[in-house]
């Protein structure tokens, strides 16, 4: 009883560490997985934040408003993201989304300011402060076409340049070339126009170009200062991001680490505890077994000093009320018989010895009588016993013995004639065994015959049913094969989805991007236009010079006729963009209408695949069904096997009875009997 507590005890304590353990694994897991998809959030938040990077850079290659709302509508995915993370995250982590929540809206207002300084400069050629500049330069052109002074016009050209190298570099010292410019070119035309109403409208129209051009510059730094913000507050939101991530990976591998440790030191307390048991049982179990050898070794000692003969021994355990007190109770028992039957053996030794002396007396005149009669006797049953040995069982003792040997005579009479009917009923017993037997062997071969037929016959039927067994299964490992396929199809027709959506973006890109080299074509043309003026008045002012400026004309010429070449090859590079995008136009087409197809395999890929699982799950079970039938198949083909060999054991069987019954017919044939019975045993032999 102490020994199945002490076990249930000790199953009962591994039973509830383990249930303790998974419990315990169950809440880290789910920990770890609320984690891990925390983290695939934080991978999703950062894919929004690289969004807004790549928007930005768009609306500033583009000057599109349209990316600027995508921009704000990554920024608003990515506080939703946010949202989420600090409603289910602890401190720590709600301390660094707090961080980077405040990255996020330096982020977003250094954005705005770029978005609205974008918008002061002017969003294309025609508006903002741009736009207000290029209609001062046109209008200064414009009062300027009448006037031949190439100095003039060099001088406009030359504002002009500073002006187009600002826009392009961005470098304030232009700024400074084009005042000074600005200044000899309001000396020329003071020069060039007296006072009046005509002198007026060009300095007006001058002094309204010098602050146009002024506040653009203003702006344009503006918004470069405004493009360096917006960078280093991607710059210093992108680490942050990256901590975020990094904290929940962090605390992901440190849960599933503590749930290894604490499963590791779950596992050496449960191995303790087995141990402890498995100590405390064997200790139990030998406490036990000695507490059961002891006496019986006692016991045994006590058996055999009672079987030396020695009655006086103390039986121990005597008084205990258990199995080894009734054995004491038993033992105790047989020691008293055993004294009993030494006392009666004395007084019967004593009897013996008085009854001797008269025995001897009685026995020798009772021997002188009998060995009369036994002579009577022993001629007549020697007589009756020779004919028996010859085996004549017709014959009877008629003449009397002595009163003594009389009732020798009659049953020995009696034994011959029971002899003689026990011999007549051996005989017809062994005629039935013999027929028996003989309709044993004829039935035991038609059924070892049957038995050869249905072991062929189940042997083939294994057999077949091994190799149908063996093509299902081959059929079951295609029908997986297939569904692998088929699973790897799917994903690839998934992967090729995506990459046709990023190819329509790319192309998008290239499309926008070809609009903007577009753009930067045309001012190229305008400055070729504008330097084959600059040459033609170069190659004015260079005749006018005469001699002394005929190098210079030739410099001109050349400038002219490079400028030409840069205006052929701006128009033809204008016309080359022209036709990429409608190029790109009819990729775009052609690659939506090959994702819209690729969509349409993947559902017919996925279909297919729930069909093959189908199979392969039908296959499976079919093989396993089969692979049942072929068991029981194969152990009925090894039970027929069986029964046949147990039946030629039974026709060896038959075969033998029937020579040991032809045996036993041939030695009843031996007795001579009576006409009665002999008549009944010829009859037999006859049938």
């Amino acid at each position: 009883m102490l020994l199945a507590v002490l076990a249930l005890a000790g199953i009962t304590a591994i039973a509830a560490i383990f249930l303790g353990q998974r419990q315990i694994e169950a809440g880290y897991r789910s920990a770890a997985e609320a984690l891990s998809q925390r983290q695939a959030e934080v991978a999703k938040m950062s894919d929004s934040v690289r969004d807004s990077l790549l928007w930005e850079q768009y609306f500033l290659l583009h000057k599109d408003m349209a990316a600027a709302d995508k921009f704000t509508a990554a920024t608003v995915d990515v506080r939703g993201f946010l949202g989420g993370l600090r409603s289910a995250a602890s401190r720590e982590l709600a301390g660094q989304l707090d961080q980077l929540d405040t990255g996020l809206t330096a982020y977003e207002a250094t954005f705005a300011t770029l978005v609205k300084d974008n918008q002061e400069l002017g969003l294309d050629q025609n508006s903002g402060l741009e736009g207000a500049m290029r209609s001062a330069v046109h209008s200064i052109e414009q009062r300027l076409e009448t006037v031949e002074d190439a100095r003039i016009r060099a001088s406009m050209l030359m504002l002009r340049r500073h002006e187009k190298d600002f826009i392009l570099r961005g470098t304030p010292s232009y700024l400074e070339k084009h005042a000074a410019e600005a200044e000899t070119f309001t000396a020329l035309i003071k020069e060039a126009f007296r006072p009046g109403a005509q002198r007026s409208r060009v300095m007006d129209a001058l002094e309204v170009y010098r602050s146009a051009f002024r506040f653009y510059a203003e702006a344009s730094l503006k918004e470069a200062q405004s493009q360096k913000s917006v960078s280093a507050a991607y710059q210093a939101l992108e680490p942050q991001v990256q901590a975020v991530s990094s904290a929940y990976e962090a605390k992901r591998d440190a849960t599933l680490a503590e749930n290894a440790r604490v499963a590791a030191r779950n596992l050496m307390i449960a191995a303790g505890l087995i141990g402890a048991a498995v100590i405390l049982l064997g200790l139990g179990v030998w406490l036990i077994g000695r507490s059961i050898t002891r006496p019986v070794v006692a016991m045994t000692a006590a058996m055999r000093r009672l079987a030396g003969g020695e009655t006086a021994l103390v039986i121990p355990s005597l008084n205990c009320r258990n199995e080894f007190g009734a054995m004491a109770g038993a033992l105790d028992t047989f020691r008293e018989a055993a004294i009993a039957n030494r006392r009666l053996e004395e007084e019967a030794a004593d009897a013996r010895a008085n009854a001797e002396g008269e025995r001897l007396r009685l026995q020798q005149q009772a021997e002188a009588e009998a060995r009369a009669r036994l002579m009577q006797a022993t001629e007549g049953l020697a007589e009756g016993l020779r004919r028996l040995a010859a085996g004549d069982l017709a014959f009877e003792l008629t003449e009397p013995f002595a009163p003594d040997f009389e009732n020798l005579r009659r049953d020995l009479n009696q034994t011959v004639a029971r002899l003689g009917e026990v011999m007549a009923s051996i005989a017809h017993a062994a005629h039935a065994i013999d027929g028996g037997s003989r309709e044993i062997a004829g039935s035991a071969n038609d059924l070892s015959s049957r038995t050869e037929q249905q072991a062929a016959s189940l042997e083939e039927t294994a057999s077949a049913l091994e190799q149908i067994t063996a093509n299902v299964r081959n059929s079951s490992k295609r029908s997986q094969d297939a569904n692998r396929i088929a699973g790897e199809a799917n994903v690839s027709a998934g992967k090729t989805r995506v990459l046709v959506t990023e190819a329509l973006e790319a192309m998008g890109r290239i499309e926008a991007s070809s609009s903007r080299i577009a753009g930067i074509i045309g001012v190229i043309d305008e400055i070729a236009f504008q330097t084959n003026l600059l040459a033609l008045n170069a190659g004015v002012e260079a005749a006018r010079a005469g001699e002394a400026g005929r190098g210079f004309a030739v410099v001109a010429q050349e400038v002219r006729a490079l400028a030409g070449r840069s205006a052929d090859a701006a128009r033809e590079i204008k016309e080359l963009i022209r036709v990429s995008g409608v190029e790109v136009k009819d990729g775009v087409s052609s690659v939506r209408e090959t994702g819209e197809a690729l969509t349409g395999i993947g559902s017919r890929v996925e279909a297919i695949n729930i069909e093959v699982e189908a199979i392969a799950l039908s296959a499976r079970e079919q093989s396993v069904g089969l692979g049942e039938i072929n068991t029981a198949v194969n152990l009925l083909d090894q039970n027929t096997q069986h029964n046949a060999a147990m039946v030629e054991e039974n026709n060896a069987a038959s075969a033998l009875l029937m020579n040991e019954a032809q045996r036993l017919r041939d030695l009843v044939g031996m007795f001579k009997l009576t006409e009665v019975e002999a008549r009944e045993f010829r009859g037999s032999r006859a049938a």
